[in-house]
């Protein structure tokens, strides 16, 4: 238990800690038993209010209330200089660490190791045999309300088993499947902090499929259950569900094996990917982008053939929808609605029939979103498997979606971000008068710098002279 005494030194004076018995617990001793050194510090004990703020006076440090439920009060103080080093301190619950370790979700999280007075560990406390689960690689639950008194424990189940590598044994299986609908009633950031951190790992999708299974995934997005067994057209083997799973599991293939696509601009990408969790809410979008087919699922008398005319835009509106359920934030929100407003413009745009303005406009106005739409594209052409698709038409994609991001970081995000060669100004100062005409001489004027066409502040004015003699001529 050494790996932990270095941590508690930064915290605490010695002697003493504390007036009554302070206790590591739950994820601090577990990742001691895994690793020999914990990630952070979970402490509990008696009257954790005051132990936390004399601790926070003591080491100048800022204290912060984490009191989202009543009966589990705790207080996360942190370091004012380096934020990433904090300790959580939880009341206890019940009179004794037997009762409050009863009381958690998992048996690998019951556990708790006692603080000396002058900071020397005790021994390991384990009233339910977590260790010995920890050993087996078990997600087990402490007991037979422990879900039930706090359903958010099904999802925490799915990602301990998706960061640790551990398999959920079968009366806890049982549990999720009996308990699922109680996720109904947990509020929808809760739920998406612990998404967040399924869709974070490497092999997620697997993940999703087992929550799928477990009845989990319809009761967080009900969304979905229209779009199962709801059949499609020629190009898709599969219903609109299965298709979408096998898009994000492409997706996820493709986020895993990036040098693979993308070579000299990988990096580019894994960097673009890692901002704003664009990663997970990629995934999370491939998942949810063809919503809006049951909707819009037609029949065309002529020719027989399903068509789901306008889908991407009804998926859009029904992505704000469940965004706004989940309480996810704006800037996230606008970027999942985006991904799937543009997946059947990407497609016209890789026909090659699309101009080089047109494919520099678009780039434009999506930026460093461009690159997740893309791929999202890729996995969502790599998905359709139809006997009317074709692998020529799969590769074409592919080949056109790779060339455009190396492109993009090559050429395209330079000029993009480049200055104008012309202001509003220099317009005004050609004679134009106030108004919205300018803004359209600056976009023709944008485009062409864009393409290549003009390069220079005499060029760009020249243009400009242009196109206001043209429009006085009008």
């Amino acid at each position: 238990m050494n790996g932990a005494e270095h941590l508690l030194l930064k915290w605490f004076d010695s002697p003493p800690i504390g007036p009554s018995p302070v206790y590591l617990v739950g994820g601090t001793v577990r990742d001691l038993l895994l690793y020999g050194v914990p990630k952070d510090l979970d402490l509990v004990c008696k009257n954790a209010r005051e132990f936390a703020l004399g601790i926070a006076r003591q080491k100048n440090a800022s204290f912060v209330p984490m009191e989202k439920k009543p009966d589990e009060p705790c207080y996360r103080v942190v370091d004012r200089e380096e934020k990433a080093s904090f300790l959580d301190i939880a009341e206890m619950r019940g009179d004794t660490i037997h009762e409050d370790l009863s009381r958690r979700d998992f048996t690998m999280n019951a556990l708790a190791v006692e603080i000396g007075r002058d900071l020397s560990l005790g021994g390991l406390i384990d009233p339910l045999k977590g260790a010995e689960d920890i050993k087996r690689k078990v997600v087990r639950r402490t007991g037979e309300s422990s879900l039930s008194s706090d359903p958010l424990r099904i999802l925490r189940a799915i990602r301990f088993s998706a960061a640790l590598g551990f398999s959920i044994e079968q009366s806890t299986i049982d549990d999720i499947r009996r308990f699922a609908h109680l996720l109904a009633l947990v509020s929808g950031e809760r739920i998406m902090a612990e998404i967040l951190l399924i869709l974070n790992n490497s092999a997620s999708i697997s993940f999703i499929r087992q929550m799928d299974d477990l009845g989990i995934l319809e009761v967080i997005f009900p969304e979905i259950t229209p779009m199962k067994g709801c059949p499609q057209n020629g190009f898709h083997h599969k219903d609109v569900w299965e298709h979408s799973l096998l898009v994000a599991e492409r997706c996820e293939h493709i986020l895993n094996n990036l040098p693979e696509y993308f070579a000299d601009v990988a990096d580019e990408v894994r960097a673009t990917l890692t901002e704003n969790n664009r990663m997970q809410f990629l995934k999370l979008t491939a998942l949810l982008h063809d919503v809006g087919k049951p909707a819009t699922r037609g029949l065309n008398p002529e020719t027989g053939r399903i068509t789901f005319y306008g889908h991407d835009q009804e998926g859009a509106k029904r992505i704000a929808m469940v965004a706004a359920r989940m309480r996810i934030s704006g800037a996230c929100t606008d970027f999942m609605v985006s991904l799937t407003a543009e997946h059947l413009r990407i497609l016209d745009l890789a026909s090659g029939k699309a101009k080089a303005a047109t494919l520099m406009k678009w780039f434009r106005r999506m930026g460093d979103d461009a690159i997740p739409a893309i791929i999202l594209s890729m996995a969502d052409v790599m998905g359709i498997l139809g006997p009317d698709a074709t692998e020529e038409y799969r590769r074409r994609h592919i080949d056109w979606s790779v060339r455009n991001i190396d492109d993009y970081y090559r050429h395209m995000k330079r000029k993009i971000e480049s200055a104008n060669l012309i202001t509003g100004n220099d317009l005004i100062a050609l004679g134009m008068k106030p108004g919205p005409e300018i803004g359209k001489i600056l976009y023709e004027v944008r485009t062409a710098q864009d393409v290549g066409e003009i390069a220079s502040r005499e060029g760009a004015l020249k243009m400009a002279e242009k196109l206001l003699k043209g429009k006085d001529e009008v």
